[in-house]
């Protein structure tokens, strides 16, 4: 039998410790509830933001309470994601690099006020004639564009 890591048992202490389920602690954390139970599971481990976050909730009992006071607050917009299924407010992405790029776009632009609908990321997710990812600043020019012109 394997060890589990040491960093698959300190999610589960930390869990443990608030008394917080997996939904929760995935909710904290701006990951999917999948994605808790694979780093609880040991098949992969935590990256970006997500390691500093875990890293200070295992020290820091005020960092669990002022997330849990941003998660009821209802002026911060979440954006709906999968980091493993590829997908954007339930719209499926054929690669990393597009569901990677349009999710960076999007977000960049929900911090100027844009709250993004299904359909406008199923129009930045569209293939273009660049060849390449579309920046946050196209991404909102397109979706700009399509909302100017009325439905008949």
């Amino acid at each position: 039998m394997i060890a589990m890591s040491r960093t698959a048992k300190n999610i589960k202490v930390i869990r443990q410790h608030y008394g917080i389920s997996q939904k929760h602690l995935a909710t904290l954390l701006n990951v999917s509830v999948r994605t808790v139970q694979h780093w609880e599971q040991d098949d992969y481990a935590p990256s970006g933001p997500a390691v500093k976050l875990i890293q200070l909730l295992a020290n820091n009992d005020a960092i669990f309470t002022e997330l849990a006071r941003l998660e009821e607050d209802d002026d911060i917009m979440y954006l709906e994601h999968d980091d493993q299924a590829l997908t954007i407010m339930g719209v499926a992405f054929r690669n990393e690099e597009e569901y990677r790029a349009t999710l960076d776009a999007i977000i960049n632009n929900m911090y100027e006020g844009f709250e993004p609908t299904v359909d406008d990321v199923k129009l930045a997710r569209e293939a273009d004639d660049l060849g390449r990812p579309l920046t946050g600043e196209e991404v909102l020019a397109k979706i700009n564009a399509k909302r100017s012109v009325p439905n008949k």
